[in-house]
This record gives structure tokens, C-alpha cells and sequence, in this order.
């Protein structure tokens, strides 16, 4: 039996919407659409800028087996200079950032198989202009642990610029339960801490900016 054979179902797996009090339980692509039509966008995202280093925790009694899991959710907003960044509220639009939900499946336990925690993202486009780096961290040193790289390039070669692509062309980034208990934190809980750093500038609809826009704003600065 081959592990990673399903990798490209994952994403048809339904998760709880992170939200409080909300029970909708969704596939990673209608859960995007459900934060942002059915939640304020200031209860169900925090907004993240360019090379910022975001941890998030996960608890690890609390993830079940065979389903995906929210890590986070993201609004984008590029760096600091960017013209397209807005501060986040019920004013958000798509235009200014770039909505990324971060998803864990939890593989089922498997005769002569190891459990595998897959890592991936999802957003509305597979973006061009976005690239994310995410790591499990070790939970007492904080250092990045190494995973596997499962590629799923559905519009591009490998070699390409495939690892700079989002949702259906994002790569897997898979732990083994070995990686995971060894690295989660120790105390009264067990926790699993994974960092998100993202690059570039949010553009959904991959529109060039406008060159004269671009030189007035700058002019501005």
C-alpha cells in the first residue's frame, strides 16, 4: 500500500470552521468561502504581513485521525509598503489581501504504516506571486524540524516555479508520527507548534499594477 497514493484527496475531507460557536463542518475549499461570506473577517482571520514569523499551536490530543484540521487563517497583506495593504477589518476585500487557510490531515493508524501529519494550504488561486515557507518546530528549542516534500503539480513541471504555487498546485509537506511525538512540547499538554513565513505581494486576480499608480505611490512615501 502506497502512503501517499490520496495525497491530492485530502483536500475533500471536511473541517470544523475555527470560528466560536460556529459547528459548520466543510471541505478546506467551501470552509474558505464560508469564513468569508457567513464570518467578519476580524473573528475568523489574523492578518499577516510579508516575512513575518507566525507560530501557531495545535493541541495534539485534540486532532483526530482521518480529518483535516484548521491550523490557521490567514489575510495576507504583503509588506508594509505595499499599496494593496489594508489594515484588516469588516472593510476587507479581496483585492488587498490574500485569504490562505493552513490545513493538517492526520492520516488513520494503518497496518505496517506510520501515521503521517500532512501539511497544506488552500486559497482561492494558485498564486504566482505568493510564496509560503512552513515548518513543525521543535517545541522546546524552537528550531525547524525537516519534513518530506511530496510534490502535486497539476498545472506545471517540478522544475518549474512550482513551490511558489497555492492551493491545488501547493506541495505537501508531510511529518511522520515519530517527528511529531518527538517534537511537541512537553507539560501539562502536548502541543504542536508549526511557523508560517509568506513572501511577495498579494495579487488574487494576478493583474500587473499600474506603472503610473505605482510611481505616484511611491512618490508619496
Amino acid at each position: 500500500m502506497n502512503a501517499f497514493a490520496h495525497l491530492d484527496l485530502f483536500d475533500g475531507i471536511p473541517a470544523k470552521c475555527p470560528v466560536k460557536g460556529c459547528h459548520s463542518q466543510l471541505t478546506p475549499q467551501e470552509l474558505l468561502a464560508h469564513l468569508l461570506m457567513r464570518h467578519r473577517p476580524e473573528d475568523s482571520m489574523l492578518e499577516i504581513g510579508s516575512e513575518w514569523h507566525t507560530v501557531y499551536d495545535l493541541d495534539l490530543a485534540k486532532l483526530t485521525p482521518g480529518c483535516n484540521h484548521v491550523v490557521g487563517v490567514i489575510a495576507y497583506a504583503g509588506s508594509n509598503n505595499a499599496n494593496r495593504s489594508r489594515p484588516i477589518g469588516p472593510e476587507l476585500q479581496l483585492v488587498h489581501h490574500l485569504p490562505i487557510i493552513l490545513m493538517l490531515y492526520v492520516s488513520p493508524p494503518a497496518p505496517n504504516l506510520e501515521q503521517m501529519y500532512v501539511l497544506y494550504l488552500i486559497s482561492p488561486v494558485a498564486s504566482r506571486k505568493v510564496s509560503a515557507h512552513v515548518s513543525l518546530l521543535h517545541g522546546v528549542e524552537g528550531r525547524e524540524v525537516r519534513g518530506l516534500r511530496c510534490l502535486r503539480n497539476f498545472l506545471d513541471a517540478p522544475l518549474l516555479d512550482s513551490e511558489e504555487l497555492l492551493h491545488s498546485n501547493m506541495d505537501y509537506l508531510i511529518y511522520t508520527a515519530t517527528d511529531v511525538w518527538e517534537h511537541c512540547t512537553t507539560g501539562d499538554r502536548c502541543k504542536l507548534q508549526f511557523k508560517v513565513v509568506l513572501h511577495g505581494e498579494p495579487n488574487l486576480f494576478e493583474v500587473e499594477d499600474d506603472p503610473q499608480e505605482e510611481a505616484l505611490w511611491q512618490a508619496t512615501q
